[in-house]
């Protein structure tokens, strides 16, 4: 999302949301067509090729300003699009997305859309003077009901959370004939949540769907009943060392201060705030629960929390809904420890789908990838942007499975950043590519052999003409001497002549092929 500055926000010049799609595209393959490059294409069961396609789609949000934006599609998506929701004011936007597809003939498609363009589904106002900060989607099985819930859950700057559910608009053909719009989808209110005194700055449903999890700028994380909309639990964070001395919270005596009270607010001592940036759960079953805190300066430390009464014996939460009670209990919190994960405060977190690896982006403009297992940073990409980084997003599936254009990349990444500079950056974990790099081009000669085309400069071609002679001459000469040893001094040179007396061997060699006596017959040196 990106939001103009300079006063262009004001005017509506910059103010948009980009979505970059890469997705798959099948077509068939003929039956005398060669596919060798393993690469870029690939074939599936039903001999169909497999090629990657991109799109970009822009949706103008005209004088109003983007601030959260959440991605996802539903298991039961019958109109083959990416859903797309934005938080632009005191609005929630959902988009449809079209999917990139060789299929053409869907039984749901939508009439006189066309697959460039985002589709507004539904939009709902979460209330006036609310601001919309983050968005976050999960689906639930309400048993009651016995239906499949599709939940949108809102954190606004006024600290309340926000819940809606999307239902299929009826009157979506009566109304879209009339004032000529596309809405395919309603979102309707069905709980209010309140708790927060500061703006929300994360929040995520539980894994099963029936409570809701949040992280605002007051300093505390805490746990709301979808069902219900009730507190169930509160975190309250902490940014100090906690092998070190707990910080001072004594409030000086103003009678016996000797510097003159003032009743100016900026004069006066404040407790330092602390900004939970974010929250995640760590399982798949709620009891493990992360926290990253920070004030506006200083270090930056993650909370790990257990819950030690168990939240999922009612099923799911709103899903069965048939004791008021269970689903009213307030939650019994521990914290299990609290360590150092950066020294600068951060500004975006993303927890990974495996929940090992979380995605810090700091206002210095650094990307930390921590480990949660081994509880250090296991890479640190520092002041790659030249801003805070605004957001953050982890990686959605293991790195054993290619998202699409990983395999042709030969990187996995394992985390998107994006920041007030106005650029995004992909990072990874890899060393290097999986894919080598292409050797150097080869010319084949007339012959069958082939060899690599250089010509030789003027100065290494002289110093290869006077060295080749004495090098030929050389060769020559050990050849000699090569054979000589073969045929004078084969027993010396035996095998087991040479582990028994060695000096034998050397003196065949100097005085037999090497150099003659005098008093052998032949040519005699001349005496000095």
């Amino acid at each position: 999302a990106y939001c103009g500055g300079g006063g262009s926000a004001k005017t509506g010049v910059g103010n948009k949301i980009v979505c970059d799609l890469v997705a798959q595209q099948v077509d068939q393959v003929n039956e005398g067509q060669d596919d060798d490059d393993d690469n870029f294409h690939s074939a599936d069961n039903n001999n169909n090729n497999i090629s990657l396609s991109r799109k970009t789609i822009e949706i103008s949000t005209g004088e109003a300003l983007c601030f959260g934006i959440h991605a996802f599609r539903p298991h039961d998506d019958t109109l083959h699009m990416i859903r797309l929701v934005a938080c632009v004011g005191d609005e929630i936007l959902l988009y449809g997305i079209p999917i990139i597809s060789s299929e053409t003939n869907h039984e749901n498609e939508i009439e006189g859309t066309n697959n460039n363009t985002a589709i507004l589904l539904a939009k709902a106002n979460v209330g006036n003077g609310y601001g919309a900060n983050v968005a976050t989607y999960t689906a639930m099985f309400n048993v009651q009901q016995n239906k499949l819930q599709h939940l949108i859950g809102v954190g606004c700057e006024n600290g309340h959370l926000v819940v809606f559910e999307i239902q299929t608009n009826h009157e979506s053909s009566s109304s879209s004939s009339s004032s000529g719009g596309n809405n395919i989808n309603k979102l309707t209110k069905i709980i209010e949540c309140k708790g927060h005194t500061k703006a929300i700055c994360a929040i995520q449903f539980h894994p099963r769907g029936y409570e809701l999890l949040s992280s605002a700028k007051d300093g505390t994380a805490r746990i709301f009943s979808v069902a219900t909309g009730n507190e169930l639990a509160t975190m309250k964070c902490e940014v100090h060392d906690p092998k070190g001395p707990p910080p001072s919270s004594a409030v000086p005596d103003p009678s016996k201060s000797t510097i003159k009270t003032t009743k100016d607010p900026r004069m006066m001592k404040r407790a330092p705030q602390i900004l939970v940036r974010g929250c995640a759960y760590g399982d798949l079953e709620g009891k493990t629960i992360y926290t990253i805190a920070s004030g506006k300066r200083g270090a930056a430390y993650l909370t790990k929390w257990k819950a030690l009464s168990s939240s999922g014996s009612g099923g799911g939460g709103g899903g069965r809904g048939t004791n008021s009670e269970q689903q009213q209990q307030q939650r019994t919190i521990h914290q299990e420890y609290r360590v150092q994960c950066s020294p600068v405060p951060i500004s975006a977190t993303s927890l990974s789908s495996d929940c090992t690896i979380f995605a810090l982006g700091s206002v210095e403009g650094s990307i930390l990838l921590y480990n949660l297992e081994t509880k250090s940073v296991l890479k640190q990409f520092k002041e790659v942007h030249d801003l805070p980084v605004t957001c953050l997003a982890s990686r959605p599936i293991p790195s054993a499975l290619m998202l699409p254009g990983e395999l042709e990349g030969g990187v996995n990444f394992d985390a998107v950043s994006a920041s007030a500079d106005n650029r995004m950056g992909r990072w990874t974990l890899q060393r290097k590519s999986r894919i080598k790099p292409a050797r150097a081009t080869r010319t084949s000669s007339s012959s069958s052999s082939s060899s690599y085309s250089r010509k030789k400069g003027p100065v290494e071609q002289l110093v290869w003409n006077m060295v080749r002679l004495p090098l030929l001459f050389l060769v020559s000469m050990t050849m000699v001497a090569v054979r000589d040893v073969t045929i004078v001094c084969r027993e010396e040179f035996g095998m087991p002549a040479v582990l028994l007396d060695a000096g034998a061997a050397g003196h065949c060699l100097y005085r037999e092929v090497l150099w003659a006596e005098d008093t052998r017959l032949g040519i005699k040196f001349v005496p000095v």
